[in-house]
C-alpha cells in the first residue's frame, strides 16, 4: 500500500513541474511605428491634396488657357411673305454654314377694298347684270355664290389693294347707271422668319440673295429672336368671396 502511494505523489509532482514549464504568459509583441504609412480614405471623402472634379476641370482649363464656350446668340431674319421664300432663304443660309430653322408669326392684316352690286333680286337679274358689265369691259365681274335662298345676291365688280383703285372702278360702274358699294375687307395673314444661332464672337449674317428677284423692293430685318414663352405655372387664383 505504501509503494502505490509514493508513486502517486511522484506522478503529481512530475505533472506540476511539466505544467509550470509550458504555461508561461506570452509576452506582447513590440509595437511598430505606423505613422509613416498612408491613411485609409473613405470613398465619400475627398482625397487630401486634390481638388473636387469640377474644380479640377476648371483648373485644367485655366492652365491650358481655354476659355469657356460663349452661349449661342439667336437672331431672326425676315419677314418673308410666304413659306416658299422662307424655305429658299433657309437653304441658302444652310449652304453658308448656318443651321437655320423657320417659324411663323402673325403679320399685319391684309386690307382690300371690294366693289360690288348688292341686293340683286334674282339669279336671272344677276345673269343679265353680269352680261352688261362684261360687255362694258369689266371682265373680272362675277356673281357671288349663295348658300341660302334668302341670302342677298351680289355681283362682285373688283377687289383692290388701294382705296383709290376701288373708287375708280366704282366710278366706271356708276357710269352704267348702277349703284355700286365699297367695303373694306380684312384678312389675317402670317409672316415667316428664319432663326439662326450665332456661336462665334463677331459672327454676322448677310441678307444678300435671301429674297427672290421679284421681291427686291422688300426689306429684310435682322433682330434678336423673340423670347420663348415661360413654362412656369400660373399662380393660383384667390377664391371668390
Amino acid at each position: 500500500m505504501r509503494t502505490p502511494l509514493i508513486l502517486l505523489v511522484l506522478a503529481n509532482l512530475a505533472f506540476a513541474a511539466w505544467a509550470l514549464l509550458i504555461d508561461r504568459p506570452v509576452e506582447p509583441a513590440a509595437a511598430h511605428d505606423i505613422s509613416h504609412l498612408p491613411r485609409l480614405v473613405l470613398a465619400s471623402e475627398p482625397v487630401p491634396g486634390t481638388a473636387p472634379v469640377g474644380d479640377a476641370a476648371r483648373a485644367a482649363a485655366r492652365s491650358q488657357g481655354a476659355a469657356p464656350a460663349a452661349p449661342a446668340h439667336c437672331v431672326t431674319v425676315g419677314p418673308f411673305s410666304d413659306l416658299t421664300s422662307a424655305a429658299a432663304a433657309s437653304s441658302l443660309l444652310q449652304s453658308r454654314g448656318f443651321a437655320p430653322s423657320q417659324r411663323a408669326e402673325p403679320g399685319p392684316d391684309l386690307v382690300a377694298y371690294w366693289v360690288y352690286l348688292d341686293n340683286v333680286p334674282s339669279d336671272a337679274a344677276a345673269t343679265r347684270l353680269l352680261r352688261r358689265l362684261h360687255s362694258s369691259g369689266l371682265s373680272d365681274a362675277h356673281v357671288m355664290p349663295v348658300t341660302q335662298e334668302s341670302e342677298p345676291r351680289r355681283v362682285s365688280v373688283g377687289l383692290f389693294n388701294e382705296h383709290a383703285g376701288a373708287e375708280r372702278r366704282a366710278s366706271q360702274v356708276k357710269g352704267l347707271g348702277l349703284s355700286p358699294a365699297i367695303t373694306e375687307q380684312r384678312q389675317a395673314q402670317a409672316t415667316y422668319w428664319v432663326n439662326i444661332n450665332l456661336t462665334a464672337p463677331g459672327q454676322s449674317v448677310s441678307t444678300e440673295g435671301l429674297l427672290p428677284p421679284a421681291a427686291e423692293d422688300a426689306h429684310l430685318e435682322i433682330r434678336d429672336c423673340p423670347a420663348a414663352p415661360s413654362s412656369a405655372p400660373a399662380p393660383a387664383s384667390a377664391p371668390l368671396k
